[in-house]
């Protein structure tokens, strides 16, 4: 029993060899940027087996189930072990077979012939088992097989010295069904618990019959207690050509972090020319750690990058800062800083933190690097502490903001609020069935060469809802009194204006249903009629600043809101009915929605006279007409859509549209469109579609119409063997003012159960694809 105790421990500790797959990478933990994925076992497509597709109701395979990358592997080898006890290894007997067992007088245990050693989920074969007692040592000879459920290791022979923990094997290979890994070692040793080494060593995750890639090394050790190994005279061979070589390297081997150098990564743009980054992980400490990233532009020249993370158990920190020295095009230093806290102090009180700042308004369009970036107008810097509980909220903040968009004028750029007040709360208590509550703010609003000044708002309001099955009314009164205290005021205008308003409310549903047959299918529709009556009382607000209110897009949703305009600064008056209706068709069975579409209207009892501005009342009788709709008749096809169209003009004011096709995993077609009268038209495609389970191709094709001139364009080809993949993307795109036309080339290729090298290619196609999803890191 001891004896094929001691050597199943040693066998298992040869699985060692599975720990240094991996690239020399390091990740903080699971929230590790794109440089982590790109590192780590496991962060790229194909490190793992395709996992079970579900099986439909009618027992065919669910086409949406993800696919993994190993799917167009040829089949591995079977593992052929089936433990036959599923107990813990500790509690499990062992059991000692073999053709031939003999017992000598000194203490000499041999098995010869088909010599096995099982125990709970792990199983040791060879020819010849010999144990000498008196050293408390055990030979095994002749095509030694180590085995658990998903991973196989074999040598032609090793010797076990079982007092001392050591161990050596010889001629080893193993096999890691789950990674679709294999690979071999001249030679293995257990130096002491938790310690190994092995020379000679070989890993990759191709198939059999190929060694596109291969990764050697000719001494490693693995530490499993420090969570480290090392490999000397490493190399990685494609095509059996060496491509890269180190003399030394570290690196993780379970979920432990290491300071050490990321996966690289290039790419090409017209902003920049050739760019090349390598990024350094520093393991500080187990809650922070700190990323270094020398960037290469070719046009312009060196950038350096650090991000620095610190997470307890109520706090979680990120800061960001990136220096350009003497950028070779814009002819001066450039630099970003970013900040992003979150603190919580008890379970009432939380901080956040949110600084952003540039150093020219052209940073992020020229150097960022990711394609959100170019199109963001303001940074946002912002401190705000929030104290909640079950029944009231207060909020304390400091808000500015930097413009980048420098066709922003300075008379529209936003103020900087420095402090706001808020207080929410609703009564612990609803007597016959009144909810009441209060919103407030106090605000101080301050610009350079504009009126400046403090804004105290109070909104306190009783509604009594009444709820049914076929019904609801809901009733509302409140009161909002604002007050300003105003600086650099003209001098015809007062420095303490006030507002007052009474508003009063009444909103009514009505739910009708009935089943209902289309065709072979058995729907559930729904009619549910509304009438939602408001009434502001009126009051001159011309002589209110306007510090931080704008009037919304109109769309179906406005017909419902208390006020016409975003922001304290307007009040807008109103004695109105909004009449609306909504249908919806649901499966009886499910109650899934398959199809919802409302729409309605404003019908006006009185002008409008609360205006932006200086412009003239508003005295039409009714409003345009707003209606939305979503379709989802089937997985395959979904759609929604969204339109105001101008009784009065006879006009579509605006309308958006997207359908998408998506058939199964990674098959989708997008194709939207946006209108807006006089300023928008425009149409968005999008694909990612397999041309064999290999090839994809993908593409975007974003257009103006009214301007006749392509927005973005991108195209891009992905090939996917059974352990390495390639991706190619070409991409052409206006800027953020739309003036200047950017190209870039970015290509990747992948090393299955290594790493990648090249660019980010998933934020590009995240982006510009609706619904893109990356292959599972299985």
């Amino acid at each position: 029993m001891n004896t094929s105790h001691s050597l199943l421990f040693a066998a298992l500790l040869l699985l060692a060899t599975e720990n240094h797959a991996g690239s020399p990478g390091n990740c903080a933990d699971e929230e590790r940027n794109a440089a982590c994925a790109e590192s780590t076992p496991g962060g790229l497509p194909g490190s793992g087996p395709e996992p079970a597709r579900l099986l439909s109701d009618g027992g065919d395979l669910d086409p949406y189930a993800p696919v993994s990358a190993w799917a167009v592997c040829p089949p591995q080898p079977a593992q052929g072990f089936f433990p036959r006890s599923t107990g813990a290894r500790e509690e499990t007997a062992t059991s000692l077979t073999g053709d031939l067992a003999n017992m000598t007088a000194d203490g000499t245990y041999t098995l010869i012939g088909a010599a096995e050693a099982e125990r709970a989920d792990q199983r040791i074969q060879a020819d010849r088992l010999i144990y000498y007692k008196p050293g408390s040592v055990a030979d095994v000879e002749g095509q030694v097989r180590y085995d658990e459920p998903d991973m196989t290791v074999t040598a032609s022979h090793g010797k076990i010295w079982l007092d001392e923990d050591r161990a050596e094997f010889y001629d080893t290979r193993f096999r890691f069904y789950e990674r679709h890994a294999r690979g071999k070692a001249e030679a293995a040793w257990l130096l002491e618990p938790g310690l190994t080494s092995y020379r000679d060593a070989t890993y990759t995750t191709c198939p059999d019959a190929s060694n596109v890639w291969l990764l050697r090394s000719r001494n490693v050790t693995l530490n499993h207690d420090d969570g480290i190994g090392t490999a000397r005279h490493a190399h990685l061979r494609i095509k059996d050509v060496p491509v890269l070589y180190t003399p030394y390297i570290s690196f993780p081997i379970d979920d432990r972090r290491i300071t050490g150098f990321l996966v690289p990564s290039f790419g090409s743009s017209d902003n920049s020319g050739f760019e090349f980054r390598v990024p350094y992980y520093f393991n500080l400490a187990p809650n922070y750690d700190a990323t270094l990233t020398p960037r290469y532009l070719q046009d312009r020249g060196a950038q350096i990058t650090t991000e620095f993370r610190h997470l307890t158990e109520n706090q979680r920190s990120l800061l960001n800062v990136e220096y350009l020295h003497q950028d070779e095009i814009a002819e001066q230093d450039r630099s970003r800083i970013t900040l992003r806290n979150t603190s919580r102090f008890g379970k009432h009180l939380a901080v956040n933190v949110d600084y952003d700042r540039v150093s020219d308004k052209d940073y992020l369009n020229d150097l960022g690097d990711t394609l959100s970036l170019a199109s963001i107008t303001h940074l946002q810097r912002t401190i705000r502490a929030d104290y909640s509980t079950a029944w009231w909220t207060a909020g304390l903040s400091v808000d500015d903001y930097q413009t980048v968009d420098s066709t922003i004028a300075a008379a529209d750029r936003p103020y900087e609020r420095m402090p706001r007040l808020t207080f929410s709360g609703i009564s612990p208590m609803n007597p016959f069935g009144l909810f009441m509550g209060v919103e407030s703010e106090a605000v101080h609003f301050d610009q350079d060469s504009r009126v400046t000044g403090s804004r105290i708002d109070l909104f306190p309001s009783i509604r009594l809802p009444v709820q049914r099955a076929a019904f609801e009314i809901t009733p509302k009164i409140g009161l909002r009194y604002t007050a300003y205290g105003l600086d650099q005021q003209p001098a015809e205008q007062p420095e303490t204006p006030t507002r007052t308003t009474p508003l009063f409310s009444l909103d009514n549903t009505l739910f009708l249903e009935r089943n209902l047959r289309i065709g072979s299918r058995s729907y559930l529709q729904t009619l549910e009629p509304r009438l939602y009556y408001l009434y502001v009382k009126g009051q001159n607000q011309d002589d209110l600043p306007l510090f931080d209110t704008s009037e919304p897009t109109f769309s179906y949703q406005e017909l419902f809101e208390e006020n016409r305009f975003d922001g304290t600064d307007r009040m807008g008056d109103a004695n109105q009915l909004a009449l609306a209706a909504t249908t919806r068709f649901m499966d009886p069975g499910t109650g899934q929605e398959k199809f919802r579409a409302s729409a309605g209207q404003l019908f006006y009892f009185q002008n409008r006279n609360v205006t932006l501005g200086n412009t003239q009342p508003q005295d039409e009788k009714a409003s345009d007409i707003a209606g939305e709709m979503d379709v989802s008749f089937s997985r395959a096809w979904n759609g929604k859509a969204d339109v105001v169209w101008s009784p009065g003009d006879r006009q579509t004011e605006r309308a958006n549209a997207r359908i998408q096709y998506n058939p199964g995993f990674r098959k989708i077609a997008n194709l939207s469109y946006r209108y807006r009268n006089s300023s928008q038209d425009q149409i968005d495609a999008s694909i990612l579609w397999p041309l064999s389970p290999a090839w994809h191709v993908l593409g975007r094709w974003y257009y103006d119409i009214d301007n006749s001139q392509k927005l973005e364009t991108m195209a891009g080809i992905e090939y996917d063997s059974c352990c390495w993949g390639v991706r190619l993307v070409a991409r052409e795109y206006l800027d953020n003012d739309g003036t200047e036309t950017n190209r870039a080339v970015m290509f990747q290729f992948v090393l299955k159960g290594l790493g990648h090298i090249g660019s980010n290619i998933e934020s590009l196609l995240e982006d510009g694809i609706l619904g893109y999803t990356e292959r599972p890191e299985d």
